[in-house]
């Protein structure tokens, strides 16, 4: 696998860059990709990750980072969600789509901003939502200081993403599969079986779920839980602000 992974970039602006290259080429076809890689069970997660925030109340104030096509925003206004949403995101032409998906619903507004530099006064949302984003910022302590800055005191962290098994050998099979699924669906969607391995990229250098929650415990975050999902591929992770 090897010799067509390249190497994730540790420095905050060259991998701000790569990011936004990739998602570039990807954001015609992202939301196929998230399905098709999750066995169908994306749209169940975010569901749920949504109605957990709805239960903050209706008219809370919530941001939703790296919101890419506004996934969240959207399933938060289906469910009934009635309070501002702000979705940040630094891919132009991800909120291209976000924009026009969401085109009509009022309190819904776009960003465009990067993970490293939260554009927030403190104490600015209720929640704070996130999906397939916790690979990207090149320092996660720093990050969740910012998360834990711009949240209202018990507001909470809510976030899903790929995730490492515990298991080393399942582990080592979860990354096979996304090498060689998203092989077939760059192929298949862009004509470029490499489009995808940005995702083994991110995976390798990514520290997973367990050692998240406790990087957030010595952020100061309270009431840390990791749901896992199909065995720990994926990982739903809560927060909340004392």
């Amino acid at each position: 696998m090897t010799p067509w992974i390249k190497r994730w970039p540790e420095d905050a602006t060259e991998r701000a860059r790569y990011a936004e290259s990739i998602f570039h080429r990807v954001a015609p076809r992202y939301d196929v990709l998230t399905r098709a890689l999750s066995f169908g069970q994306d749209g169940r997660w975010k569901s749920r990750l949504a109605q957990e925030a709805l239960r903050a109340g209706e008219h809370t104030r919530v941001l939703d980072l790296a919101t890419g096509t506004a996934a969240l925003p959207m399933l938060l206004r289906r469910l009934g969600h009635r309070g501002p949403i702000v979705g940040l995101d630094r891919s132009r032409d991800m909120l291209v789509r976000a924009r026009i998906k969401c085109s009509g619903m009022n309190g819904v507004t776009f960003l465009r901003g990067d993970l490293g530099r939260l554009p927030f006064a403190s104490d600015s949302f209720d929640t704070v939502t996130m999906g397939y984003g916790l690979r990207y910022p090149p320092d996660l302590p720093s990050f969740l200081d910012r998360v834990l800055r711009i949240l209202r005191p018990r507001g909470q962290f809510l976030s899903l993403d790929f995730g490492l098994p515990e298991s080393a050998s399942y582990r080592s099979l979860g990354m096979g599969y996304l090498f060689l699924a998203g092989s077939f669906w760059g192929l298949a969607l862009h004509g470029r079986p490499g489009t995808y391995h940005h995702i083994v990229e991110s995976l390798r250098a990514y520290p997973g779920q367990r050692v998240l929650a406790a990087v957030m415990n010595a952020a100061g975050f309270a009431d840390i839980s990791v749901e896992e999902h199909l065995g720990g591929m994926a990982a739903t992770i809560r927060g909340r602000k004392s």
